[in-house]
């Protein structure tokens, strides 16, 4: 049986920085040009150019092209699943997310590419295998560097593969859970799968916590920047990112599956 393997990554900047991640996109397909008679291409020129070219190379329902992430691939995306969402934020950064699917694990090299030719902008990964027992959890492109982040790995996978049971009706989802209590037993991880759900409940209510006042981190952000203290900065950074990634806007859906669940576990 074949293993799918979906990812998503954020990209946390300012506007400029959303703007070189566009550029080399564009740049990585040959469809890049630098404007010579008028002003540079703004955010949203350079999204509408990624989204026609995806429309004349790509499926319909793809909103960018996974040949735009790295000039050097291996891995590729299935057809259809490829989106990427540009948001502005009230605290005043700006965001571009990637999601897709692929039949390759994640591939680091590609992404860093990606990071490295866009001046280093703060990105974070998501990753996560449609077998439980392989790779999963998230991967931090920082000032050049890669790292792996080690906290809420099976939270990963069951917001990428199972979307916390939303969608099933709550007995089904206790049972795809149930299944994976069974595996997280044999190879003794340290929780089972309600102590799962429990962590990715508190996650969710942490990170909206963390971001219900833009305008106080907005005035944090701003401190950091005077001070230099870019190392707060980029925690700033992250934690925006790392709403979007877990699309906490929608928490009164997720909470609400989470709770049917772990009341049937």
């Amino acid at each position: 049986m074949s293993v799918l393997y979906r990812t998503r990554v954020c990209v946390a900047g300012s506007e400029q920085d959303i703007r070189r991640v566009l550029s080399v996109l564009l740049d990585n397909v040959g469809y890049y040009e630098t404007p010579l008679d008028r002003k540079p291409f703004t955010t949203q020129e350079l999204y509408q150019q990624i989204l026609t070219h995806t429309r004349e190379d790509g499926d319909a329902n793809d909103t960018f092209l996974y040949a735009m992430v790295s000039r050097h691939r291996y891995g590729t995306a299935e057809e259809g699943t490829c989106r990427l969402t540009l948001e502005s934020h009230a605290c005043g950064l700006y965001t571009a997310c990637f999601r897709y699917d692929s039949p390759n694990p994640f591939q680091i090299h590609e992404w860093r590419d990606l990071h490295s030719r866009s001046g280093h902008c703060l990105m974070v990964a998501q990753r996560a295998a449609s077998d439980f027992t392989l790779d999963k959890g998230e991967v931090i492109f920082s000032a050049g560097e890669v790292l792996d982040n080690w906290n809420n790995m099976c939270e990963c996978w069951a917001w990428l593969m199972e979307q916390y049971g939303c969608g099933l009706p709550p007995e089904e989802a206790a049972e795809h859970f149930r299944a994976i209590d069974r595996i997280m037993q044999r190879e003794e991880y340290d929780m089972n799968a309600r102590q799962l759900l429990l962590s990715c409940r508190d996650n969710l209510r942490t990170l909206a916590f963390q971001v219900q006042e833009p305008e106080a981190m907005k005035e944090a952000m701003d401190a950091c920047l005077v001070r230099q203290d870019y190392i707060h900065l980029s925690e700033y950074y992250y934690t925006v990112a790392e709403s979007v990634l877990w699309e906490t806007e929608h928490n009164a859906k997720w909470l609400a599956a989470l709770e049917a669940v772990i009341a049937l576990l």
